[in-house]
């Protein structure tokens, strides 16, 4: 599963690594909105697995529909 952008943003912390386990809606990276109120939100996993690859770095911008992260099954073998 590929994580989005929703929003478009800056990417204030990337909170995963590569390999991590996630449970669903945990936190995967904090984006800072481009609106006159720079307000900052979440990136949550839709669903548990493992953070197979980081697609983006903390300081880049993420227009909305970016790709973000990549989740796999955690079952599933390297």
């Amino acid at each position: 599963m590929i994580v989005r952008a929703e929003w478009p943003g800056y990417v204030v912390d990337v909170l995963v690594r590569p390999g991590q386990e996630v449970e669903e809606d945990e936190p995967l990276m904090i984006l800072e909105g481009t609106d006159s109120s720079r307000t900052s939100f979440y990136i949550n996993a839709p669903e548990g697995g493992k953070v197979r690859e980081i697609l983006i770095e903390e300081g880049d911008f993420a227009y909305e529909d970016d790709d973000l992260v990549v989740i796999g099954d955690s079952d599933r073998d390297e």
